[in-house]
């Protein structure tokens, strides 16, 4: 009896080894029910005949700022996907041929002269133009304040045409008619201004019943400047090759 006991008790330490060790093999229950693809959804169905309600699935958490990120796998080209997606955008401005622009010239007032020539040849606008307006409050400042007939034509001639400036007809006619109060002045004698009438009617303006009165005027003048006095000369026969010889010869004989 007494030898008995000790392989009793032995063979109750064997068979609790071997159990010991068959637990240790077997897969743990939740392991197991998840290796079985038909265990989780049948669970999950009889929970709901059996109305209890089962547990919803927990959401993704966010990455802790230590973890890793996901790294995704690379094209089979070996190139990188940000490489693979990137898209050159040319700069079109760099394709653009260059512009020249001139650059704007200060255009110096017109002379006298030159502007009455222009109002001769009916260029006076175009002139204008060409310079780009750059005179306007000069010739304005000439027409109103200074009243030169040769400047107030020439407003007049804009406003009644809208050259550079908001067209004004009334306004234009205005000055047109202001232009020729130098018939006035040169009746009283005054040399430049017979000079200058004369200037005005060979430019367009007055009228040619005019001619044999501003001929006579500038013929009958004592001019002592010689540089004058071929001014005055050189009017008087291009106002001559507008006139009726018999005009020219009274104008001459009277003094």
């Amino acid at each position: 009896m007494t030898k008995a006991i000790p392989l009793i008790i032995f063979a109750c330490l064997w068979a609790g080894a071997i159990r010991a060790q068959q637990e240790a093999a077997a897969p743990e229950p939740m392991l197991a029910a998840a290796s079985r693809p038909d265990s989780a959804p049948a669970t999950a169905l009889e929970g709901a005949k059996a109305g209890d309600s089962a547990p919803l699935p927990a959401a993704p958490s966010a990455p802790s700022p230590g973890a890793a990120l996901p790294q995704w796998p690379l094209p089979a080209s070996g190139t990188s996907a940000a490489t693979a997606t990137l898209v050159e955008v040319a700069d079109p401005a760099a394709k653009l041929p260059p512009v020249s622009v001139a650059p704007l010239q200060a255009v110096p007032l017109y002379r006298q002269d030159e502007l009455l020539d222009w109002i001769e040849q009916g260029r006076h606008l175009k002139q204008v133009r060409q310079d780009r307006c750059q005179l306007t409050q000069d010739i304005e400042a000439r027409a109103k304040v200074m009243k030169v007939p040769s400047y107030q034509f020439l407003w007049g001639d804009m406003l009644a045409w809208g050259v550079c400036v908001k067209s004004d007809a009334e306004q234009g006619v205005k000055y047109l008619w202001a232009a020729a109060l130098m018939r006035e002045a040169a009746s009283q004698g005054l040399l430049k201004a017979q000079l200058e009438w004369v200037e005005m009617l060979l430019a367009g303006l007055g009228s040619p019943l005019d001619y044999e009165e501003a001929y006579q005027w500038l013929h009958g003048a004592v001019i002592g400047d010689k540089a004058l006095h071929g001014r005055a000369a050189s009017l008087l026969s291009r106002l001559a090759a507008r006139m009726p010889a018999n005009a020219v010869a009274r104008a001459k004989a009277m003094r």
